[in-house]
C-alpha cells in the first residue's frame, strides 16, 4: 500500500513536456510510481479532470522571520507554493551576534515592512550562526524553506555599527568571506545583496550592503566557486536604468569569479526611467549570449501599493521624505503640518530623480479609514476629492493622513493607459525564456503590498494566450529548481520528493488584497486568497486540502551543501 495515490489527473511534470494522464503514487515522501497504479493508498485524491504538477517554488521571499509564527508561509501556500527561498536582498537575521539581533530585526521592519509589534511577539531567535537560525525550524514548518546568507548580516557581524558607515578594509572583507563560507557549509543556498537607495534601516541610514565596495561584493561572491551549489541574488544600484557600465561590469565579474547563476530584480517601469526594464532585458539576453547567466524576474502579481504614513517604505528613496517619515512621533506629524517642511516634501516629490514610486498623488485612492467622518471618502481618488473641495491634492493627502494620526490607508489605482503599458512590460518578461517567475516578496511589505498571487495569476491570466500551461508550470517549478540547484524538487518524476499541487485550471483565480488582523500583537497585513486549488502536497503529506490546512507540518529545511 502506498501512503498517497493521486488518480487520473493530467500530469504536467515541470519539464515543459506535453501533459499526459496518469496516477501518481507516493511512499516515504517521494514519488514511487507514475502510470497505472493498481495498489491502493492510505490517502487517495481523485484528480479526474484536474492538473497534477510539481509544487511551485517562490524564489524571492522574506518568510524567514514569518516562519517563526506561520509555518505555512501564508498566503504562498494558498497559491500552490510548496517551497520558499528566503533571505533575499541581503537581508537576513543570521549570522548574528546576540547583541545585533534587535538591530537586524529593526532593519527588516523598516526596509521590508515587517510589523515591529509582530516581530517583538512572534520572532524568537537569540542570535548565532546560519545553522543555528535554521535548525530551530526543523520539523516545525509546513512548506519547504531555505535561504540565502544576507550581506547585511555578514557585514554587521564583522564591522559592527561601522557597517552602516563606510567601506570595509581588506582584513574585514577576508573575515566576511569566512562567514559566507561557513554559511554555505551550513546549507545556505547562496549569497544575497543589494545597493539601492530605497533600502534604509530603522536608524535612517542606508543599510550595510549599500556601503560595500565593488571589490567587497566580488570577493564575497567568489566564495561560491568553492561549492557545487549556490546562486547569487543582487539588486545593483543602477537597476532602474537597466544598469550603468560599472554595474554591468560588476555583474559579469560576479559570474566570472563564482560561476553561479545570478538572480536580478523585477522588470518594472519607474517614473524616472519608464523603459529601463527593456534596457535590462536586452542586457541580460546579451549576457546570456556571452555565456553569463543573468535572470531578471517578471511580475504577474497585481502591482498595486497600499500605504499609510504611520508605516511605509514607499517614499524612502527621497531624502527629505525619508527624514520625515523615519522621525518618531510627535516630530513626524509636526513636520508634516509645518508649511516649510511640507513645501520641501512637495518640491522633492515633483523633482527628485530618485523617486521610484510609479504613481501620482492624484491617483491615490482612499482605501480604509478610522474616523467615521471620512467614511464617505472610501473608494474615491484624491484628485477627485481635491477638485470637489477646490484644494491642492498634495495638501489634501497630508491633511487626510494627519486627520487620522497617519493611520488612513491609501492605495494606488493605475489608469487604463498605465495598465496597458504594465501589461506590455509583463508580457515581454513572460515570453522571454531567461526571465524568472517571481517577485512575490512574500513575508515583506505587509502593510503595503502582497505579491503571493503571482503563480495563480500566471496560470489563470497568461495561459494559454501567452504561454502554454506546460511552459507556465516549467517557469514556476523546473526552472527555479534548476537555477537554484534544488535537488529532486521542481519536477514530477520517480524518485523526486513528492511536492505536488492539484488544481482545476478552469476555476483558478486570485482574489483581491484585503487586510487581515492575524499576526502576532494583533497586527494587520494584506493577504490574497485563491480559488481552484484542490490539494497541496509537501514531501508526500497533504498540507492543504481544498484550501484548508490539514494540521500537517511536513516541510523540510533545504540545505545546499
Amino acid at each position: 500500500m502506498y501512503d498517497l495515490v493521486i488518480r487520473g489527473g493530467h500530469v504536467v511534470d515541470g519539464t515543459g513536456m506535453p501533459r499526459y494522464t496518469a496516477d501518481v503514487a507516493v511512499r516515504d515522501g517521494r514519488i514511487e510510481q507514475i502510470g497505472r497504479v493498481a495498489a491502493s493508498g492510505s490517502r487517495e485524491i481523485d484528480a479526474s479532470g484536474l492538473i497534477v504538477a510539481p509544487g511551485f517554488i517562490d524564489v524571492h521571499t522574506h518568510y524567514d522571520v514569518q516562519l517563526d509564527w506561520d509555518p505555512l508561509a501564508s498566503p504562498a501556500c494558498h497559491h500552490g507554493v510548496t517551497t520558499v527561498l528566503t533571505g533575499n536582498c541581503g537581508f537576513t537575521v543570521a549570522p548574528a551576534k546576540p547583541e545585533d539581533v534587535s538591530w537586524l530585526a529593526a532593519m527588516l521592519s523598516r526596509v521590508e515592512g515587517m510589523s515591529k509589534r509582530a516581530l517583538a511577539e512572534g520572532f524568537d531567535f537569540a542570535g548565532g550562526s546560519f545553522a543555528d537560525f535554521w535548525s530551530r525550524l526543523e520539523g516545525r514548518i509546513g512548506v519547504n524553506a531555505g535561504g540565502y546568507v544576507g550581506h547585511c548580516a555578514v557585514r554587521r557581524w564583522v564591522m559592527g555599527d561601522d557597517a552602516s558607515e563606510r567601506e570595509a578594509t581588506d582584513d574585514e572583507i577576508s573575515a566576511m568571506q569566512s562567514l559566507v563560507r561557513t554559511a554555505m557549509e551550513q546549507g545556505a543556498l547562496g549569497l544575497s545583496t543589494s545597493q539601492i537607495e530605497l533600502h534604509v534601516g530603522d536608524d535612517g541610514r542606508e543599510v550595510p550592503s549599500n556601503h560595500a565596495s565593488r571589490q567587497e561584493i566580488v570577493a564575497l561572491a567568489s566564495v561560491l566557486a568553492e561549492f557545487h551549489n549556490g546562486a547569487i541574488e543582487i539588486i545593483p544600484r543602477s537597476f532602474s536604468i537597466g544598469y550603468d557600465e560599472d554595474d554591468r561590469a560588476m555583474l559579469y565579474e560576479l559570474y566570472r569569479v563564482s560561476g553561479k547563476p545570478i538572480e536580478l530584480n523585477i522588470l518594472v517601469p519607474t517614473i524616472q526611467n519608464p523603459m529601463g526594464w527593456q534596457t535590462t532585458l536586452e542586457f541580460c539576453n546579451q549576457a546570456f549570449a556571452d555565456g553569463v547567466r543573468l535572470h531578471p524576474q517578471f511580475a504577474t502579481n497585481k502591482l498595486e501599493l497600499h500605504l499609510k504614513l504611520s508605516d511605509t517604505f514607499v517614499f524612502d528613496e527621497m531624502r527629505t521624505w525619508r527624514e520625515v517619515l523615519t522621525s518618531p512621533e510627535p516630530a513626524r506629524s509636526s513636520r508634516l503640518r509645518d508649511p516649510e517642511w511640507r513645501e520641501r516634501l512637495r518640491q522633492e516629490w515633483g523633482s527628485d530623480p530618485n523617486r521610484a514610486a510609479a504613481f501620482e498623488i492624484d491617483e491615490l485612492e482612499v482605501e480604509a479609514v478610522c474616523d467615521d467622518r471620512n467614511r464617505s471618502l472610501v473608494g474615491r481618488l484624491l484628485g477627485e476629492i481635491a477638485k470637489e473641495r477646490e484644494v491642492d491634492s498634495f495638501d489634501l493627502f497630508l491633511d487626510l493622513a494627519l486627520s487620522e494620526n497617519l493611520e488612513m490607508n491609501f492605495r494606488t489605482r493605475a489608469s487604463e493607459v498605465a495598465k496597458e503599458f504594465i501589461h506590455h512590460v509583463v508580457e515581454a518578461g513572460v515570453k522571454d525564456p531567461i526571465v524568472m517567475a517571481g517577485s512575490s516578496d512574500g513575508g515583506a511589505h505587509l502593510a503595503s503590498f502582497t505579491g503571493a498571487d503571482y503563480s495563480t495569476r500566471l496560470l489563470s491570466e497568461w495561459v494559454p494566450n501567452t504561454l502554454s500551461l506546460e511552459q507556465a508550470v516549467w517557469r514556476l517549478t523546473g526552472m527555479p529548481a534548476t537555477v537554484h540547484g534544488l535537488r529532486d524538487r521542481g519536477f514530477l518524476r520517480v524518485g523526486a520528493w513528492a511536492d505536488l499541487v492539484v488544481f482545476d485550471h478552469a476555476r483558478l483565480r486570485a482574489g483581491d488584497a484585503y487586510l487581515s488582523r492575524d499576526f502576532p500583537g494583533d497586527t494587520e497585513r494584506y493577504v490574497i486568497d485563491a480559488e481552484g486549488y484542490r490539494a497541496l502536497v509537501v514531501n508526500g503529506e497533504i498540507l492543504m486540502d481544498e484550501g484548508q490546512h490539514t494540521g500537517a507540518l511536513p516541510g523540510h529545511v533545504l540545505r545546499g551543501a
